[in-house]
């Protein structure tokens, strides 16, 4: 039987995310609006997911950098009111893009907002890609995926726990079937077990830790 070629793989998709192009628009509401740490922190968020997309550099500090942007207004105005200089906003939006891409390469520290917001991207990539269904998998292997989405997403993490018995309650299958599928996932390089778990009796036991890989790399 000649082997049939696979389906290319999906063409990488550039457009950003909507919580990003809100954030350029009408930049951040409130009082954030005037804490240059959390409009600084949100530039970074938007470098990362554009860098995730194969942005460049000149792509990023463009789009942020456009005249309708109040986000672009935000970061250029001091904490008394004052506009900054076009040299010092240009300088802290291309900071801002360099952290992003050292937080894409894992070679920065990044915040617990950055965790959050690479968590709930992860998440809503991955809810995409099993509609998709581009990966071949069984129901089985599509419940247990959604459990470990849904965690992503819920808590924010790029690690979560995993119990069994939670997985085979919403998957809808048993805890053996689980507690095997979670591991084939791995296998299959679709899921990051950070830590296998171990049994126990009356809640002595610890559940295995798993991650979503990142779809677009």
């Amino acid at each position: 039987m000649t082997p049939q070629p696979r389906p290319p793989a999906p063409a990488l998709n550039r457009a950003l995310p909507m919580w990003a192009v809100d954030a350029i628009r009408f930049g951040l509401p409130g009082n954030d609006a005037r804490d240059g740490r959390k409009v600084w922190g949100t530039c970074v968020s938007i470098a990362m997911s554009a860098r995730r997309r194969g942005w460049t550099e000149i792509d990023y500090v463009n789009e942020v950098a456009r005249n309708e942007s109040r986000l672009w207004r935000q970061l250029s105005t001091c904490r008394d009111g004052r506009s900054s200089s076009p040299r010092s906003a240009y300088k802290a939006l291309r900071k801002a893009w360099a952290v992003g891409v050292a937080n894409i390469n894992d070679v920065a520290e990044r915040t617990k907002y950055d965790i959050r917001k690479e968590a709930e991207e992860l998440a809503f990539a991955w809810t995409d890609r099993l509609t998709d269904g581009i990966d071949g998998l069984t129901a089985t292997e599509t419940a247990v995926m959604q459990y470990v989405i849904s965690q992503t997403e819920q808590r924010g993490m790029l690690r979560v726990t995993c119990p069994g018995r939670e997985v085979a309650e919403y998957a809808k299958i048993s805890h053996r079937t689980a507690a095997r599928t979670l591991p084939a996932l791995a296998h299959k390089g679709l899921l990051i077990r950070h830590s296998r778990g171990r049994p126990g009796k009356d809640g002595t036991g610890k559940a295995a830790i798993y991650g979503l890989i990142d779809p677009r790399s």
